[in-house]
């Protein structure tokens, strides 16, 4: 049986114990079992005096009742037919549950999922719009078993006619059409006979083109702009001389991040994660053992820590943070805000895109700062050292940067190469 939690709300009638579960398809259930036999105690409740009077819960039997509430709910499953009352909601909320839970997914590929998930209506995520709940509004009140390919592949075609939408934005709603009914099909859920969304066409993505990057005088730039404060707007001057040595502090923990980003090749996750105790400055290495993602502590992508080399850039703007008077200290982080807490992801970002402008430095994302590095570093290193450096999973991601590996004197080795045996090569005029 899943566990659950027992809530107590405050109704006109008085307070009333609730449980809240989720069931075995992965649906959250919430039930009313009784009135509740505590008053106030400050903020929270305590046990009321005595014995309950008739009909009144008390902690120990309002578990018994949870128990009950939760028994009778899941013999009601079973007695349901499942491919006909589901819809793709309920399917869709089930395999994210599973998604979670029994696959061990990272929070922010959960939470790029339940975004495309998201039903209309939706709290728009902290400073972004509200989803477009283009998939729910299309099936989520539909019955599973009656979706049928035609209607995915029509549902399609209406996202290429977007102009707003490039073939690998439909490619992906229909792979996670796909994944929801593909989890569909298992017998312990709805047991579908088949999966309609494979039957569609997956669209012609445009082939890769070369990755662009910014070289070390462009990184360097960009940690002047932001060192110097730059990027702040010049019409919201500091007012106190405690704020304005704030904001410095502020600008050169920016340089530093971004010079880190670059020549350590460390994810946004894993530097905002980076405490001091992950900072060997004798052994000249950096320790990568966990990642600040979607508002949650986890591990790397890979799963697995792994040791960057330290380079004498990123260790010179590191030592410079270290000689700071708070937050230094071994479990310290070392990109922290005005508290020592994570810094703010989208902040970050939006201070990045500014020290780009003051640079005047054409416009890359923040992650392409991770691309300078596998960039720059597999032109001294063989792939599966810049593999190793970088956290992949496949030696195949590492090898996207072999384009930036050439180097000039190739060009001179080929020529000897080519030439014949005793002859030079012509140049035509």
């Amino acid at each position: 049986m899943p566990n659950g939690a027992l809530l107590i709300v405050e109704r006109g009638r008085g307070p009333v114990y609730y449980a809240k579960w989720r069931d075995r398809r992965g649906t959250q259930v919430k039930r009313v079992l009784g009135p509740a036999w505590v008053t106030r105690d400050g903020d929270g409740w305590r046990r009321g005096r005595g014995r309950p009077p008739d009909g009144s819960l008390d902690e120990r039997t309002a578990v018994l009742a949870m128990a009950a509430a939760m028994n009778a709910h899941e013999a009601a499953l079973d007695e349901e037919p499942r491919d006909r009352r589901a819809t793709f909601a309920d399917a869709a909320e089930r395999w994210l549950h599973h998604l979670e839970q029994a696959e061990g997914a990272k929070p922010s590929t959960v939470a790029d999922y339940r975004y495309y998930l998201a039903s209309a209506g939706t709290t728009p995520r902290k400073r972004g719009r509200a989803p477009a709940a283009r998939i729910m509004r299309a099936f989520g009140h539909r019955p599973i078993a009656s979706i049928t390919g035609p209607e995915i592949a029509r549902f399609l075609t209406s996202l290429d006619a977007n102009p707003c939408f490039g073939p690998r934005t439909v490619n992906k709603q229909r792979q996670v059409l796909c994944s929801v009914f593909r989890h569909a099909m298992r017998d312990d859920t709805f047991a579908l006979a088949s999966n309609p969304a494979a039957t569609t066409d997956k669209r012609c993505e445009p082939d890769d083109a070369p990755i662009d990057f910014y070289g070390p005088e462009e990184v360097l730039a960009l940690a002047r702009a932001a060192s110097d404060g730059r990027h702040r707007d010049p019409r919201r001057p500091a007012v106190t001389v405690e704020e304005a040595a704030e904001r410095a502090r502020a600008d050169k923990q920016d340089a530093a991040l971004f010079v880190v980003a670059a020549f350590s090749g460390l994810r946004l996750g894993e530097l905002l994660a980076l405490r001091w105790r992950n900072v060997h400055f004798a052994d000249a290495k950096l320790i990568v053992e966990a990642s600040w993602t979607a508002g949650q502590l986890t591990s790397p992508k890979s799963r697995k820590w792994r040791a960057v080399p330290l380079a004498d850039q990123p260790a010179a703007a590191l030592a410079g943070l270290a000689e700071r008077d708070w937050f230094a200290a071994p479990d310290d982080l070392v990109f922290c805000n005005t508290i020592g807490d994570y810094l703010d992801p989208s902040a970050l970002r939006r201070r990045y895109r500014r020290a780009q402008q003051a640079a005047g430095l054409r416009p890359l994302r923040f992650h392409d700062l991770r691309h300078s590095f596998g960039s720059l570093v597999i032109r001294e290193f063989d792939p599966v050292a810049v593999k190793d450096f970088m956290g992949h999973a496949k030696i195949t991601t590492t090898e996207r940067y072999l384009h930036a590996r050439s180097r000039r004197t190739d060009a001179a080795r080929m020529t000897k190469a080519f030439a014949g045996d005793g002859l030079e090569p012509r140049v035509r005029a």
